[in-house]
């Protein structure tokens, strides 16, 4: 019976853990810390599920630390889990960071940095 009830707990709380990841990011574009020819049109962070638009920001940095204008950020695909920031084609050559954080539409949130490269 015990062991019944270990299972049990350990069942449910994998389950908490996996329902608690639901906003994780997987995939961005173009990948981290890759150094791009031309200004991508937009940065694309996915997620493991839907993102709350509303609730969710992204903060362009360039070199110095200095937040850069983007456009509005939008949500694509699959319910809503691609997490889309446009950007200003002319921007200069150097090292950008983004800071974002979203929260899932479960009400998890999640935040990171991701850093990529313009290069002339």
């Amino acid at each position: 019976m015990k062991s019944i009830v270990s299972f049990c707990l350990f069942a449910s709380l994998l389950f908490a853990a996996s329902e608690a990841s639901a906003a994780l990011e997987q995939a961005s574009l173009p990948p981290l810390e890759q150094e791009e020819e031309l200004v991508p049109a937009n940065l694309e962070l996915t997620f493991t599920g839907p993102v709350d638009l509303a609730r969710s920001t992204a903060v362009l940095l360039d070199a110095q630390g200095l937040a850069l204008p983007t456009g509005k950020p939008f949500l694509s695909g699959p319910e809503g889990s691609i997490f889309k920031v446009p950007l200003d084609p002319s921007m200069a050559s150097g090292l950008y960071t983004l800071d974002w954080r979203v929260l899932s539409m479960d009400g998890h949130s999640a935040e990171g940095q991701y850093q990529f490269r313009v290069d002339p």
